[in-house]
Protein backbone atom coordinates (compact mmCIF):
# COMPACT_ATOMS: atom_id res chain seq x y z
CA UNK A 1 0.00 0.00 0.00
CA UNK A 2 1.17 3.54 -0.63
CA UNK A 3 1.73 6.01 2.16
CA UNK A 4 -1.36 7.86 0.98
CA UNK A 5 -3.42 4.78 1.69
CA UNK A 6 -5.64 2.55 -0.37
CA UNK A 7 -9.09 3.24 -1.68
CA UNK A 8 -11.96 1.15 -0.37
CA UNK A 9 -12.81 0.05 -3.91
CA UNK A 10 -9.33 -1.46 -4.36
CA UNK A 11 -8.88 -2.89 -0.86
CA UNK A 12 -8.83 -6.71 -0.77
CA UNK A 13 -9.90 -8.73 2.25
CA UNK A 14 -9.63 -12.44 2.99
CA UNK A 15 -12.27 -13.51 5.53
CA UNK A 16 -11.43 -16.85 7.15
CA UNK A 17 -14.60 -18.12 8.83
CA UNK A 18 -16.16 -21.58 9.04
CA UNK A 19 -19.51 -20.63 10.57
CA UNK A 20 -22.03 -19.58 7.89
CA UNK A 21 -23.92 -17.28 10.29
CA UNK A 22 -20.74 -15.48 11.38
CA UNK A 23 -19.64 -15.27 7.74
CA UNK A 24 -22.98 -13.68 6.79
CA UNK A 25 -22.74 -11.09 9.59
CA UNK A 26 -19.12 -10.22 8.79
CA UNK A 27 -19.88 -9.91 5.07
CA UNK A 28 -22.81 -7.62 5.86
CA UNK A 29 -20.51 -5.27 7.82
CA UNK A 30 -17.75 -5.45 5.19
CA UNK A 31 -20.23 -4.49 2.47
CA UNK A 32 -21.79 -1.78 4.65
CA UNK A 33 -18.45 0.03 4.95
CA UNK A 34 -17.91 -0.28 1.19
CA UNK A 35 -15.55 -3.23 0.88
CA UNK A 36 -16.41 -5.22 -2.24
CA UNK A 37 -13.28 -7.29 -2.92
CA UNK A 38 -13.75 -9.99 -0.28
CA UNK A 39 -12.69 -13.62 -0.60
CA UNK A 40 -13.80 -16.26 1.89
CA UNK A 41 -11.94 -19.32 3.14
CA UNK A 42 -13.89 -21.74 5.33
CA UNK A 43 -10.99 -23.53 7.00
CA UNK A 44 -7.33 -22.97 7.79
CA UNK A 45 -6.00 -25.11 4.94
CA UNK A 46 -8.11 -23.24 2.37
CA UNK A 47 -6.90 -19.91 3.78
CA UNK A 48 -3.25 -20.89 3.48
CA UNK A 49 -3.80 -22.22 -0.04
CA UNK A 50 -5.50 -19.00 -1.12
CA UNK A 51 -2.71 -16.89 0.39
CA UNK A 52 -0.01 -19.01 -1.24
CA UNK A 53 -1.73 -18.81 -4.62
CA UNK A 54 -2.23 -15.04 -4.27
CA UNK A 55 1.40 -14.47 -3.23
CA UNK A 56 2.59 -16.34 -6.30
CA UNK A 57 0.20 -14.65 -8.71
CA UNK A 58 -0.12 -11.23 -10.26
CA UNK A 59 -2.85 -10.01 -7.91
CA UNK A 60 -0.74 -10.38 -4.79
CA UNK A 61 -1.90 -11.08 -1.28
CA UNK A 62 -4.97 -9.39 0.21
CA UNK A 63 -4.59 -6.13 2.08
CA UNK A 64 -6.18 -7.55 5.24
CA UNK A 65 -6.98 -10.99 6.64
CA UNK A 66 -9.86 -11.34 9.06
CA UNK A 67 -9.16 -14.61 10.86
CA UNK A 68 -11.29 -16.79 13.11
CA UNK A 69 -9.32 -18.92 15.58
CA UNK A 70 -11.51 -22.01 15.83
CA UNK A 71 -11.20 -23.45 12.34
CA UNK A 72 -11.33 -26.97 10.90
CA UNK A 73 -8.26 -28.65 9.41
CA UNK A 74 -5.74 -26.03 10.64
CA UNK A 75 -6.64 -23.75 13.54
CA UNK A 76 -6.34 -19.97 13.35
CA UNK A 77 -3.24 -19.63 15.52
CA UNK A 78 -1.38 -22.09 13.29
CA UNK A 79 -2.59 -20.18 10.22
CA UNK A 80 -1.27 -16.98 11.79
CA UNK A 81 2.11 -18.61 12.54
CA UNK A 82 2.43 -19.75 8.94
CA UNK A 83 1.46 -16.31 7.63
CA UNK A 84 4.26 -14.80 9.72
CA UNK A 85 6.81 -17.46 8.67
CA UNK A 86 6.27 -16.85 4.94
CA UNK A 87 8.31 -13.88 3.66
CA UNK A 88 5.56 -13.10 1.13
CA UNK A 89 2.93 -12.64 3.86
CA UNK A 90 4.93 -11.87 7.01
CA UNK A 91 3.82 -8.21 7.13
CA UNK A 92 0.21 -8.86 6.20
CA UNK A 93 -2.25 -7.12 8.55
CA UNK A 94 -4.35 -9.71 10.38
CA UNK A 95 -7.45 -8.97 12.41
CA UNK A 96 -8.48 -11.84 14.67
CA UNK A 97 -12.26 -12.10 14.89
CA UNK A 98 -13.23 -14.76 17.38
CA UNK A 99 -15.50 -15.85 20.18
CA UNK A 100 -12.50 -17.16 22.16
CA UNK A 101 -11.91 -15.33 25.41
CA UNK A 102 -8.89 -17.52 26.21
CA UNK A 103 -6.12 -15.24 27.49
CA UNK A 104 -3.53 -17.63 26.04
CA UNK A 105 -5.05 -17.29 22.57
CA UNK A 106 -5.07 -13.53 22.85
CA UNK A 107 -1.43 -13.41 23.97
CA UNK A 108 -0.30 -15.83 21.25
CA UNK A 109 -1.99 -13.68 18.63
CA UNK A 110 -0.47 -10.48 19.99
CA UNK A 111 3.02 -12.05 19.95
CA UNK A 112 2.41 -12.97 16.31
CA UNK A 113 1.77 -9.34 15.43
CA UNK A 114 -1.96 -9.05 14.82
CA UNK A 115 -3.45 -5.65 14.17
CA UNK A 116 -6.29 -6.28 16.64
CA UNK A 117 -8.28 -8.96 18.48
CA UNK A 118 -12.05 -8.50 18.22
CA UNK A 119 -14.94 -10.52 19.50
CA UNK A 120 -17.73 -11.72 17.24
CA UNK A 121 -19.81 -10.39 15.70
CA UNK A 122 -17.77 -7.90 13.68
CA UNK A 123 -18.90 -4.38 14.45
CA UNK A 124 -18.85 -1.53 11.96
CA UNK A 125 -17.03 0.87 14.30
CA UNK A 126 -14.28 -1.65 15.01
CA UNK A 127 -13.84 -2.34 11.29
CA UNK A 128 -13.67 1.35 10.45
CA UNK A 129 -10.99 1.78 13.12
CA UNK A 130 -8.96 -1.08 11.62
CA UNK A 131 -9.29 0.39 8.13
CA UNK A 132 -8.07 3.76 9.43
CA UNK A 133 -5.06 2.05 11.03
CA UNK A 134 -4.09 0.33 7.78
CA UNK A 135 -4.54 3.52 5.77
CA UNK A 136 -7.75 2.93 3.85
CA UNK A 137 -9.85 5.91 2.83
Amino acid sequence: MTEQGALLADFRVLLVEDNPDDEFLAMWVLRKVGLKRVSVARDGREALDLLSDAAGGEGGVPDLVILDLRLPRIDGIEVLKRIREDARTSDLPVLVLTSSEDAGDKESCRRLGIIDYCYKPLKEGALRGILDRVGVR
